[in-house]
């Protein structure tokens, strides 16, 4: 009867969330009836090619980018491509993070202000979308009013005015803030938001295909350059900086990176059956091994409404109290490049993590869930160790990790030069920043 209760709880909640993000967001006939959201593509293209001719002719093009969580900011690189432009000036606006109609909201502006603390940090010309003196939320639109918008996320999980909807009169562009792994197609190619963006920046042909053969747009606007979200790992001038705890002798240095799905039915998420066993593994190695905590920046949202503010804080700051472990929420390039080895169940890092050719294990609770990788995701999944309990956890660090015996070496290095790094040399923001200009000139 609990189990019975709790699908019940989980589908209500999702179900009443929907309903409320329909309301506000005004969408329900282009995202329910797909003629409807088929005369609205048809529009936006015209739309969207006139405002090329627009474009065409300004000296000057503001770009913005929207952030909304510095652990899926990607666009690095490409921010400063445009900076060191004459023609473009971009602008980070930090933008709020998973708001739903049950959330955190002091945890939400702590994100934020997280999230504004980095972008200034990296350097950026910076924006908050919400003034903390005024206590109010900022229309971009009319303080900045952009020609060109970049999206760090497809989803309804920040306010209208932040989303897709609002900038239909402007040039639009998203690349995946993660690498699409699992059967989930409508919602990374089939969602009005993929449909109606100027430009879908995909990883490979594999996700081209997807969105070609999945979104009622058949891929139109899907444009292959690469993986923004690694593009850092397979740049040989990148200079990572040191971000692990420092220690009185060396260690390996090992992710581990549960999902957040803890509230699905069939989950990919381990944390709830792991969360103590993990911190148990690192007090256990703790003159060999230094472990981060790398969790779904949505899980502790998650945990919030689970287990309550006070023990999700104190189970968290655990993470930062012995001396060989620490957590990090935020952006992560500079940790993997700088690791021996991840342990994980998240979908996007199966193939995010390969681009640095070290080991990794995927934590495997459910079989089901190998029903749900597409065919890239297959062959990344493929290329992992694999674990269904805590004794095969400790093996991979013990035998891969500790001693080093890595026989799917050079499986991953043959892996990664064949379908991860670019066949031309060039780099994924390069590109991008090639088509606006060919484009706009």
């Amino acid at each position: 009867m609990g189990f019975v209760k709790k699908i019940k709880e989980h589908i209500g909640l999702s179900m009443i969330d929907t309903l409320y993000k329909t309301l506000i967001f005004h969408d329900f006939f282009i995202a329910t009836f797909p003629s409807v959201q088929k005369c609205k593509i048809k529009k936006i293209r015209k739309k969207q090619d006139e405002l090329i001719r627009d474009n065409k002719g300004k000296i000057k093009l503001t770009v913005a980018f929207f952030l909304q969580s510095s652990s899926i900011w990607k666009y690095d690189e490409l921010y400063w491509l445009f900076e060191k432009s004459e023609r473009f000036d971009p602008l980070v606006i930090v933008s709020p993070y998973n708001v739903h109609l049950i959330y955190d909201k002091q945890e939400c502006f702590r994100v934020m202000r997280e999230t504004l603390s980095f972008a200034q940090a990296q350097g950026y010309n910076t924006l908050c979308a919400y003034d903390f003196d005024a206590n109010e939320w900022l229309d971009v639109k009319k303080t900045i009013n952009p020609d060109i918008v970049f999206f760090t996320k497809p989803y309804k999980d920040t306010l209208p005015k932040y989303h897709l909807y609002h900038f239909m009169d402007k040039l639009t562009l998203h690349a995946p803030y993660g690498i699409c792994c699992i059967d989930i197609y409508r919602i990374n190619y089939n969602l009005p938001f993929n449909n109606l963006l100027w430009r879908l920046l995909v990883e490979t042909d594999y996700q081209k295909g997807f969105a070609e053969q999945y979104s009622l747009c058949k891929g139109d606007n899907a444009i292959v350059v690469g993986a923004l979200a690694t593009e850092k790992l397979i740049n040989p001038n990148f200079q990572p900086k040191e971000v692990w705890k420092p220690q009185s002798h060396p260690k390996k240095r090992i992710i581990w990176a549960p999902h957040h799905t803890v509230d699905y039915l069939f989950n990919f998420s381990n944390f709830l059956v792991y969360c103590d066993k993990m911190l148990e593994m690192a007090k256990k190695y703790e003159d060999k091994v230094q472990f981060a905590f790398k969790p779904h920046p949505v899980l502790k949202f998650k945990l919030i409404n689970i287990w309550g503010k006070e023990k999700t804080e104190a189970y968290y700051n655990k993470w930062n109290e012995m001396p060989n472990t620490q957590i990090e929420q935020g952006y992560y390039m500079d940790l993997f490049q700088t690791s021996d080895a991840m342990i994980h169940d998240c979908a996007s890092f199966t193939a995010e993590y390969l681009y640095t050719k070290k080991p990794s294990l995927f934590m495997l609770r459910d079989p089901k869930v190998l029903a749900h990788w597409n065919p890239f995701g297959k062959k990344c999944f493929d290329m992992h160790y694999h674990a269904e309990n805590i004794e095969q956890i400790e093996a991979f660090i013990n035998n891969v990790v500790i001693q080093g015996d890595d026989p799917m070496r050079t499986d991953r290095e043959q892996f990664f030069n064949d379908y991860l790094f670019p066949k031309d040399g060039v780099m994924p923001s390069q590109k991008i920043m090639n088509i606006l200009k060919d484009i706009l000139q």
